[in-house]
């Protein structure tokens, strides 16, 4: 990621302490994308002051992982949304509550009517070696980060995919297919976040078309199902391809943070993007 300009916390500050900063403005239209990366473990000192932040049932939660690695990511999540949130909203990073919607989606809980807190929403997503947080007012977002050093599934593209998607994938050269499959497994992660109901969308129900650079079209097996979701696609490490689903076309503006140490404004680019217009229904198999 390339670096262009230091950001509210400016030098990075001691491991057990912190100030506040201002609240940053999210203006109608933009989304907040906060990237974090992570190792397998942290600063003992700093995770003491992250495990205070965490309510005890969260505390619990990151115990019952087996792994190390796995209990230090859980712990950076969870930190990472408190603080980032409280860079929007007048709350003390553990003072927010959280909520889990039907199909298990967390979201804000109803708590004081603050007027920061109106339409505020995350979302959130992990994967080895970072933590991508989506921050919006008003928008319905959903946001998924893969690493793409690790094997493509492309056994399950016949089975889960839309068959246009499937052929348009095995028509690739065998080198390109693994990157494909990242493409179009993110970017499908990000529609059913934004939806909110998970899984309970079939991944073959939706299907994304990428065979034009650049462009990401996007067609629904219903023919009356709303289609005008906006797409983008990034690439903030060479390791890691980000996908981002909203209701409404939106401006993307990109920080890296290491909670309650530093952050910087940085400059990521944009891979994919919807078209103009979404595609024709998907055809029947």
């Amino acid at each position: 990621m390339q670096t262009f300009a230091k950001q509210d916390y400016g030098e990075a500050l001691p491991p057990t302490m912190h100030r506040p900063a201002p609240l940053l403005p999210l203006p109608a239209g933009d989304i907040h994308l906060w990237l974090c990366s992570h190792g397998d473990s942290g600063d003992p000192a700093l995770d003491a002051t992250y495990r205070a932040l965490l309510t005890p049932q969260e505390l619990q939660q990151k115990d019952r992982f087996h792994f190390p690695r796995d209990r230090h990511r859980y712990l950076l999540t969870r930190v990472l949304v408190r603080t980032i949130l409280s860079r929007y909203a007048p709350i003390e990073a553990q003072n927010w509550r959280f909520a889990t919607g039907p199909f298990g989606r967390p979201r804000i809980d109803d708590g004081p009517d603050i007027e920061e807190t109106r339409g505020l929403d995350f979302n959130l997503s992990h994967t080895a070696g970072l933590i991508v947080l989506a921050i919006a007012r008003n928008i319905e977002l959903g946001v998924d980060v893969e690493n793409i050093r690790r094997p493509a599934v492309l056994e399950a593209v016949d089975h889960f995919f839309a068959p246009a998607e499937a052929k348009s994938l095995g028509a690739l050269p065998a080198a390109l297919q693994p990157h494909r499959f990242f493409e179009l497994w993110t970017l499908k992660e990000s529609y059913i976040k934004a939806r909110g109901m998970g899984l309970q969308i079939p991944l073959d129900s939706f299907a994304f078309a990428l065979d034009n650079a650049g462009d990401i079209g996007f067609s629904l097996a219903d023919p009356h199902g709303n289609a005008a979701w906006h797409f983008q696609q990034l690439q903030p490490t060479p390791d890691h391809l980000v996908a981002l689903c909203t209701s409404t076309d939106a401006r993307i503006v990109c920080r890296e943070t290491s909670p309650l140490q530093c952050e910087r404004v940085v400059q990521v680019r944009t891979t994919r993007a919807s078209r103009i217009s979404p595609l024709s229904p998907i055809p029947p198999s």
